[in-house]
């Protein structure tokens, strides 16, 4: 017969039980948020750096045409019939050649930061935009995952907790019953068992002498 004192005993093991599987499921909970968190973090980053690109590629893109209007305004004065006869002899390193060739690498220079601006538009931000859509499927994918894992281990849990609850909480045997082995072909059944090395047994149910 089961005891006053087991039988609570065994309800707070049942209790600790099911405040252990509440702790369970409030940790799977926080794991989904943080796992929604890391997503949305990661999307805004991105979104950061598409936008970080494209306002670099805009100020590339001014800086080149300033530097192309800078070099061309003071180019038209060297092309000029004044500057003509500093130009007879390009060997000669004369302060006209020195300034033409600073004239020519500003528009070169120019010419790098439109080529500079167009590499920010038409590859470092595509490249970002596609980075965010894969990191999206991928944080989806395991946000399923992880909800089929939780769902999983929920439901033995669930079970695992149903098993308890009936070992531990069945109703006690009434007074005055026993269960004994006899052998399976056991025609008398208060009679005692003769004793066999090894037969089938079978459960037999019978009152108490």
């Amino acid at each position: 017969m089961t005891s006053p004192a087991k039988f609570k005993k065994d309800k707070e093991i049942i209790a600790e039980y099911d405040t252990q599987v509440k702790e369970i499921r409030a940790q799977l909970v926080e794991q989904l948020k943080c796992l929604d968190q890391q997503c949305e973090l990661r999307v805004q980053l991105l979104q950061d750096l598409q936008d970080f690109f494209r306002k670099k590629a805009e100020i590339e893109m001014d800086y080149s045409r300033n530097l192309e209007k800078l070099a061309e305004r003071f180019l038209a004065k060297t092309r000029s019939t004044k500057d003509q006869q500093f130009k007879k002899d390009q060997n000669v390193l004369s302060p006209v050649n020195c300034w033409n060739l600073l004239l020519n690498q500003v528009k070169r220079e120019s010419r790098d930061h439109t080529t500079l601006s167009d590499i920010y538009l038409n590859n470092i931000i595509p490249r970002f935009v596609q980075v965010s859509e894969d990191s999206g499927r991928l944080f989806k994918k395991s946000k399923e995952v992880g909800l089929q894992l939780q769902e999983d281990l929920m439901k033995v849990l669930n079970e695992l907790y149903t098993v308890n609850q009936t070992h531990f909480l069945a109703p006690p045997r009434p007074e005055g019953r026993s269960v004994r082995f006899l052998p399976e072909k056991c025609c008398n059944p208060c009679s005692k068992p003769p004793k066999i090395p090894f037969f089938p047994l079978c459960f037999c149910v019978v009152s108490a002498l």
